[in-house]
């Protein structure tokens, strides 16, 4: 009831030493083994871009990784994060927090070093419909040191609605601007918690958070995040006037949405498709007048 309360009236919750080191530590094996070593391109969070290794002088992965539970080419990897994912413990922290019995696994990232993610909410990119009951978790991976740029939320503000322009709705760079510009005014407001290797910090999908900038490269900050959706919502985001269609597959009866074909396997087409919407996507204008051909070509598809 207490972190029920907590979570509701604050916007987050931490359960410090949810999961075991054992199980972080057989995903960091599989990570170094098959992930870092491997000479594949892999579709990247920070970027989204498909992108072959970059490695620190420290020797970190300089960009994150995107749904990392469902990467075909490296199954093994992706079962020891499903086995984070769909932990009972983490089954039961989520129950908690939200009061329902069953969620899914939307989306998941892995993160080597700070990627500094710019403040936003996450129901701008993914969310319930109705909006505001999906909520994520942030899995530290290691001790995390404040020189590393720590993960910070805003306090309260899942109960703040901002009004976008045309172009805010349809470029991410341009909504984050001006959650940049909220962020500056209520930077006493920030939390960015010592998170130890273990502990989990959940948030709901309106709260701003972000990352804190790096102060010394020498640090890593490896750390997982994972989206889920309780299992009696639609899939969609703020601004969806119909849900997604999603396919899910399951792990250990836990459902989990299987990645976008263009983000799980690499091929020239998949690469230059992904550039072009990341183009478009920091161009709003360009973005309007794709959305508009677009519209047309799909009615005549049936």
């Amino acid at each position: 009831m207490e972190a029920y309360k907590y979570y509701q009236e604050q916007g987050y919750y931490i359960f410090r030493q949810l999961i075991s080191h054992e199980l972080i530590d057989s995903l960091l094996a599989e990570y170094q083994s098959k992930i870092v070593a491997s000479n594949d391109y892999f579709f990247r969070q920070s970027s989204n871009k498909w992108e072959k290794n970059k490695i620190s002088i420290y020797g970190y992965c300089e960009e994150s990784l995107l749904d990392i539970h469902d990467y075909p080419n490296h199954s093994s990897f992706s079962d020891s994060a499903l086995r984070i994912f769909c932990l009972p413990e983490v089954r039961n922290a989520l129950t908690l927090l939200t009061g329902e019995h069953e969620h899914n696994v939307m989306q998941t990232m892995f993160f080597d070093l700070n990627t500094a993610t710019p403040a936003h909410q996450d129901w701008y990119y993914l969310d319930s419909m109705p909006n505001g009951h999906l909520l994520a978790g942030w899995f530290a991976l290691e001790d995390i040191q404040q020189e590393a740029g720590r993960f910070y939320v805003l306090p309260k503000s899942h109960l703040i609605d901002f009004e976008l322009t045309i172009d805010e709705k349809i470029s991410s760079p341009y909504y984050q601007q001006k959650l940049k510009k909220y962020l500056e005014a209520h930077k006493e407001e920030m939390y960015a918690p010592a998170l130890q290797k273990g502990d989990v910090l959940f948030w709901n999908s309106r709260t701003i958070h972000g990352s804190s900038a790096t102060l010394d490269a020498s640090y890593s900050r490896k750390s997982l995040t994972a989206h889920y959706l309780p299992s009696k919502y639609q899939f969609g985001n703020r601004y969806a006037t119909s849900p997604k269609a999603v396919e899910y597959a399951s792990y250990e009866g836990m459902k989990y949405k299987l990645a976008p074909v263009g983000h799980k396997h690499y091929s020239v087409p998949n690469k230059v498709q992904t550039d072009l919407y990341h183009y478009l996507s920091q161009r709003p204008k360009l973005m309007r007048i794709a959305q508009f051909i677009r519209k047309p070509l799909k009615s005549s598809r049936g």
